[in-house]
């Protein structure tokens, strides 16, 4: 089943490309800049530095800072709180590579790994802060009421796994081989990064052509929104967030679009979040009923 849809995806992808040359060809190029003028430089200093970090073992180091928490919760792994924070200010997809990295060194078990990602793994909040907040609303709602709205589930799922660390083995301080962390050399350090950088990039460039191709369909116009929004969270800001409705519509599904991700972010953070294989389904299902419940928070909030 997953091979054929593959198959399809691959037959179709090349007859876009043949029919419609120029569209294409313009969603390539609007990628490629997105991703060399915006994304590389942001994001490959912190690939670098997370992945010499794990090469000189300085997570550990860092990890000790939140002592005064860990005390709250003896026995609780102490890079649990330095992936959280640096993964939520971070955002998709350096959350999932900061948690690939401490998979990597046995830090985190698979399962561990796997469940953070939800909640470490989010857009970021400057992201929104500078862009949807600023850039596309123009500062005319409350910044602390929109992010209430937009991460009060995802806390609620951090709580959750709380729980589990106080009623079964979840979380605990693991005993990690400290020469896991130096089986690769410097250089491959920076190819590592360089590949994670290109593969962001490919996925980018991919789901700008599909959003450049969806634009030419003869489909109704809220479906085409709707669909961009489901494929890349940018544009789908930028179309609802300057569109006619009023502005509590208006947050209500720009809170439903930037907690779901769109599928772009779920493949990056595919690409990067190598060391366990992650459901897509099980990963956009979780991501989708953060939508909802951020949607309907919103709704309460600002209608």
């Amino acid at each position: 089943m997953k091979t054929s849809f593959i198959q399809f995806l691959l037959i179709f992808s090349v007859l876009s490309l043949l029919f419609f040359p120029q569209t294409s060809v313009q969603g390539a190029k609007n990628g490629l800049i997105l991703w060399s003028a915006t994304i590389t430089p942001t994001l490959l200093p912190f690939l670098l530095l997370t992945g010499f970090m794990q090469y000189y073992q300085t997570f550990h180091l860092i990890s000790r800072l939140f002592y005064p928490l860990k005390k709250l919760f003896p026995g609780i792994n102490e890079d649990f709180f330095y992936t959280c924070i640096l993964g939520f200010f971070c955002g998709c997809p350096l959350g999932a590579k900061i948690i690939d990295d401490f998979i990597s060194c046995g830090s985190f078990t698979k399962s561990e790994g796997e469940k953070l990602l939800y909640t470490c793994n989010q857009i970021s909040p400057m992201f929104s802060a500078g862009y949807t907040l600023t850039l596309i609303l123009h500062g005319k709602i409350s910044a602390l009421r929109f992010f209430f709205c937009l991460y009060f589930p995802v806390m609620c799922y951090l709580i959750y796994l709380v729980f589990l660390f106080f009623t079964s083995d979840f979380l605990h301080t693991h005993h990690s081989s400290p020469t896991i962390a130096h089986k690769k050399s410097a250089d491959q350090v920076i190819f590592d990064s360089l590949h994670s950088i290109f593969m962001i990039g490919i996925c980018i460039m991919i789901f700008s052509i599909a959003v450049s191709l969806l634009e030419i369909l003869p489909l109704p116009f809220y479906l085409k929104r709707g669909l961009t929004a489901v494929l890349e969270i940018t544009n789908a800001i930028s179309y609802f967030g300057s569109s006619h409705m009023s502005i509590g519509r208006k947050v209500i599904l720009l809170c439903m679009i930037t907690s779901f991700g769109g599928l772009s972010a779920a493949v990056q953070t595919l690409s990067v979040y190598k060391k366990s294989r992650l459901s897509l389904w099980k990963y956009l299902l979780i991501r989708s009923l953060f939508s909802v419940s951020s949607g309907l928070l919103a709704y309460l909030v600002f209608i």
